[in-house]
């Protein structure tokens, strides 16, 4: 099953490895989306239901809501191993030790996931005592707002042949660029690249860094290439053998959240059922609800349902209570009349592990089958038609 990868995703950054999820962020992505919610095309009238209409709080308060981004930036290590860029260094022990400290924060960024990769990067920036304790909320642009604040010091990264150093310089931020080598597809270049402005005792040990550029694995189906080999061990969400993918949720059973069971038979009513897979923190998925659930009314005589998943409903300790109530908050507001399911304990079979943007889509057919692309973004009520009729008229050949 292929991926799409489309604006309006709500990216999975590192921070939210703390709020039970996984993935990481890639600023590029965000800069691509950046009305957060909607393709350039979405006809607004489609977005009847805000953030905060929806009863997603924004404001930040001791329930939950908000996080300190510098407790969720790239860990501390010996070595790190970047096999999809083909990138592997190690950092001087002072800005480990920098590191450690909060000093200094390591953070990814890459090229939009759903375009041709122009580049993927780890940036190296400098935190005041402020920035250490800044907290955001979960949903808005808080969190892209502190990292515009931080001051860069430096990258480490891949870049597209094609790019000109002064482009290489607006994405980094940086004025210096040293050259490492390039990939051995000839494809990429790769730089060190150092802000000036930025102290210059850092700076040197920035350039301390030992890098070895080794062979590039093929990007994978998701796009996303900031994964490290650890990442990458015993993780179904990049996993390239598609025997260890879930395909069969046949045997599927869970319950909404009202309490009321479904499973995988529920499956057989429709000749497709699209899966909405969402957070309610995350605000291009609330923002697409009243649009999916305008479809679901208008394609269930042609056989087609809509179900959502609304992944935060459970975390390590259980069901989460106040993501329970903001989701059926969501539901009323949006007028959805189609299920809004809690994940079971194997989270459909495993389908659910390692997505690495929210909203993403899938579809199955009556047989339980997963079936047809998977589809990562929020889209609007137009473009969600017409995947929908494409995938139908896929299982009814």
């Amino acid at each position: 099953m292929r991926k799409n990868q489309f604006t309006g995703a709500c990216l999975v950054t590192t921070l939210c490895l703390g709020l039970g999820l996984a993935g990481c962020q890639n600023k590029a992505a965000t800069e691509q989306k950046s009305s957060m919610a909607v393709s350039e095309n979405a006809d607004a009238q489609s977005l009847a239901v805000s953030p905060e209409d929806a009863g997603v709080s924004v404001n930040m308060d001791s329930n939950g809501d908000s996080f300190k981004p510098a407790d969720y930036t790239l860990p501390v290590k010996d070595e790190y191993n970047y096999e999809y860029l083909g990138l592997k260094f190690k950092l001087s022990e002072k800005i480990r030790e920098a590191m450690k400290a909060k000093d200094i924060v390591m953070l990814d960024d890459q090229s939009p996931i759903d375009q041709e990769l122009k580049y993927g990067l780890l940036s190296f920036s400098k935190l005041t005592e402020e920035q250490k304790n800044t907290e955001v909320a979960k949903m808005g642009d808080g969190y892209e707002k502190w990292q515009e604040s931080l001051e860069r010091i430096g990258t480490i990264g891949m870049f597209e042949k094609s790019l000109s150093e002064e482009e290489i310089g607006k994405i980094t931020k940086c004025d210096s660029h040293t050259k490492l080598g390039e990939s051995k597809d000839g494809k990429y270049s790769y730089y060190l690249s150092v802000n000036s402005t930025a102290d210059a005792e850092t700076i040197e040990e920035l350039k301390q860094t030992t890098v070895e550029i080794t062979e590039k694995k093929e990007r994978p189906e998701n796009g996303f290439v900031l994964s490290e080999k650890s990442d990458l061990e015993n993780t179904m969400a990049f996993s390239t053998d598609s025997q260890n993918v879930a395909t069969d949720l046949s045997n599927l059973q869970t319950m909404d959240i009202d309490g009321k069971e479904f499973s995988g038979k529920d499956f057989s009513d429709y000749d497709l059922t699209m899966v909405n897979v969402f957070a309610t923190w995350c605000s291009p998925c609330v923002q697409e609800i009243p649009d999916l659930a305008e479809i679901q009314k208008e394609m269930k005589d042609k056989g087609v349902n809509i179900v959502g998943v609304v992944t935060d409903t459970v975390d390590q300790t259980g069901e989460n209570q106040e993501a329970l109530e903001k989701a059926k908050l969501i539901r009323e507001r949006s007028k959805a009349e189609y299920p809004f399911l809690i994940p079971d304990k194997s989270n459909f079979n495993g389908r659910l592990s390692g997505i690495q943007a929210f909203p993403e889509t899938f579809f199955v057919d009556k047989k339980g089958q997963i079936v047809g692309e998977t589809y990562s973004g929020s889209h609007n009520k137009k473009a969600w038609l017409e995947i929908i009729e494409k995938e139908l008229a896929k299982v009814k050949r």
